[in-house]
């Protein structure tokens, strides 16, 4: 590495992850994240105003490192004052390490997720939300491109892909 890489490495600003708190009449805390998971993401503040039912809208997450795994497991295994925890619109990133961190989901259920999709005829690519039923069974959708109209198809090994709902 030469003085200079060296110089732009140290002058990098970490990756930022923020969080917007909403709290209904219903009692539910809300809470939307969005940004990268990484060994600079502190969730003692956000720990410290989460009581009662928890929902986290995981949407926003576009990336997650092994240092951020770490952190995120202790946060959602230390949440005293919870007593419901949720986990909704988890994007494509938060779906990859629910398939392959056994405990990242910790006490948490999961209400939708995000699923890759992409056109075959024009090379479009989207990620679509999906509803989790009450009773866990899950319908991919069979979209219709934006851009052309023909179909989307599903980007991914459904039973790969959904391996993490066969776990809770």
């Amino acid at each position: 590495m030469t003085a200079a890489a060296g110089a732009d490495a140290e002058l990098r600003e970490p990756a930022s992850l923020s969080w917007r708190i909403e709290e209904d009449d219903g009692g539910v805390t809300r809470v939307a994240l969005a940004g990268e998971i990484d060994e600079h993401a502190d969730f003692g503040p956000l720990r410290a105003r989460l009581r009662g039912v928890v929902e986290l809208d995981l949407g926003g997450i576009r990336r997650i490192n092994s240092c951020g795994v770490r952190e995120w497991v202790n946060f959602v295994r230390d949440l005293p004052d919870a007593t419901e925890l949720t986990f909704a619109a988890c994007s494509t990133a938060v779906v990859t390490q629910l398939n392959m961190i056994y405990n990242f989901r910790g006490p948490a259920r999961i209400r939708s997720f995000h699923a890759p999709y992409v056109c075959d005829v024009c090379g479009h690519d989207d990620d679509l939300l999906v509803e989790i039923g009450p009773d866990g069974a899950v319908a991919l959708p069979t979209p219709s491109c934006p851009r052309c109209g023909d179909v989307m198809q599903f980007d991914d090994l459904p039973e790969r892909y959904l391996s993490f709902l066969a776990e809770g």
